[in-house]
């Protein structure tokens, strides 16, 4: 099966998590796919320590080590950090923290 890559469907968080990856010096392959296995991509756990803190300034997100550590997929990373930035608190014009 062939697979195009449209970056006309590509979220920010894809485009961002496929270029951090694509730039890691270990990185096997270039362009990055959303689709690859993290271990096919060379990218052991050091790597995968070294681009969850990049996505962790990027976003300004935080991952604990464990879920670092369980990144398998680059779509485990996206959905990672997709959910991470769900889960910020989002400060609401007009209200006064208490």
């Amino acid at each position: 099966r062939l697979e195009i890559m449209d970056d006309t469907h590509q979220s920010l968080v894809e485009k961002t998590v496929c270029e951090f990856i694509s730039k890691n010096p270990s990185a096997k392959s270039s362009p990055v796919d959303i689709t690859y296995n993290l271990a096919e991509l060379n990218i052991d756990s050091l790597e995968k320590l070294s681009i969850g803190m990049d996505l962790e300034d990027e976003f300004a997100i935080e991952f604990s080590d464990e879920d670092i550590e369980a990144f398998a997929t680059v779509s485990d990373i996206v959905a990672a950090v997709d959910l991470a930035i769900a889960a910020k608190p989002v400060p609401i014009a007009g209200m006064q923290a208490s």
